[in-house]
């Protein structure tokens, strides 16, 4: 994948799937891509007492829908406080697939 392809990357963070009020989930709140070797995505999110404990972090390939797992269980909390968290992923599992990507937090209770 060429260096440009990792600048291809959105997010989306749906709301809790456990839950019908607005506003009870974890919300992105910045993604960026920081390359070298590996070359990670660096992103942040919101979160409150009714968001979920943990949630998986997904990139999924908008033209071909394809979907990589990139971490299957972080804590809500454990990487933050105060509402707020931040971390760091490997994206190199992407070198041979260009294209653009959507960053996923999935709730998995």
């Amino acid at each position: 994948m060429s260096s440009s392809n990792f600048n291809n990357i959105d997010a989306r963070s749906p709301k809790s799937s456990k839950s019908k009020d607005e506003g009870n989930g974890i919300s992105i709140t910045s993604v960026s891509v920081k390359k070298g070797h590996p070359t990670v995505i660096k992103y942040s999110w919101a979160f409150h007492n009714k968001s979920p404990d943990f949630f998986a972090v997904l990139i999924k390939d908008v033209a071909s829908k394809n979907v990589w797992v990139l971490d299957s269980k972080v804590s809500t909390g454990g990487h933050g406080r105060g509402g707020k968290g931040k971390d760091t992923v490997d994206i190199s599992v992407l070198k041979d697939y260009p294209g653009k990507y959507v960053l996923l937090l999935v709730d998995i209770r």
